[in-house]
């Protein structure tokens, strides 16, 4: 898979058991640039291509903006959505005979709740699975006593329930500790996630990782090929 930015020259090879460090010196070109994957990430239009074998692939669907590793939330409304679609669709197929019968004992309790008050009351008789799940605030239990563990918890719903497998991120050597980083770069490989860091300047490079800098000159510079 490759990541597309040819307002800039950027060419990145998105492969296994590989993270891109994207140093930007620029200022505006870094604006530029997340503006971008802000845009697209979130359904507009916007500069990045993201293509496989000639085949393009919308980065609202494949892809996730981590602009603050601290703030990252497995329990946000996308990756919540997403789960109670699979949950609903569960239920009304491996579990219907009990989804029926919970739906049974509801309606139940509804008519003997309703004749307790002088009103005509109506109510829908197909249960609502996700509605349920709302109701009772089913969410993802997490581990997230550190950052690393929240990211850990994040990725692997993001990936997991949504599908998403290209995950950008903003700074994230500002905010975890060589060892943590070089621990999330495994978590990525197991779960087969494409992690694009995004960094203002040139910081430690682990083996696991290719650099390419973007310099105040808008010179790009490979550094794997030096």
């Amino acid at each position: 898979m490759k990541a597309i930015y040819a307002k800039y020259g950027i060419e990145l090879v998105l492969e296994e058991n590989q993270v891109i460090t994207l140093v930007v010196e620029n200022p505006r070109v870094m604006s530029d640039m997340l503006r971008d994957i802000y845009r697209q990430v979130n359904g507009e239009e916007g500069g990045w291509i993201l293509s496989e074998n000639d085949k393009i692939f919308s980065l609202e669907k494949t892809s996730v903006l981590l602009d603050n590793p601290l703030t990252a939330d497995c329990n946000e409304k996308k990756i919540l959505t997403k789960l109670y679609k699979e949950l609903s669709e569960q239920a009304k197929t491996s579990l219907y005979e009990e989804c029926t019968q919970v739906n049974s004992h509801i309606i139940s309790f509804l008519e003997k709740l309703f004749a307790t008050v002088p009103y005509h009351l109506e109510m829908e008789l197909d249960v609502d699975i996700a509605g349920l799940l709302k109701l009772y605030g089913v969410k993802i239990e997490t581990d997230g006593a550190d950052v690393l563990e929240t990211l850990f918890d994040y990725l692997r719903a993001i990936s997991s329930i949504c599908n998403i497998h290209v995950v950008w991120i903003l700074n994230l050597k500002q905010f975890l500790t060589e060892e943590q980083v070089g621990q999330l770069y495994e978590f990525c490989f197991y779960e087969k996630i494409y992690l694009i860091n995004l960094e203002g300047q040139k910081n430690y490079a682990l083996k696991q990782e290719k650099c390419v800098i973007i310099d105040k000159d808008l010179c790009v510079i490979d550094t794997s090929l030096n």
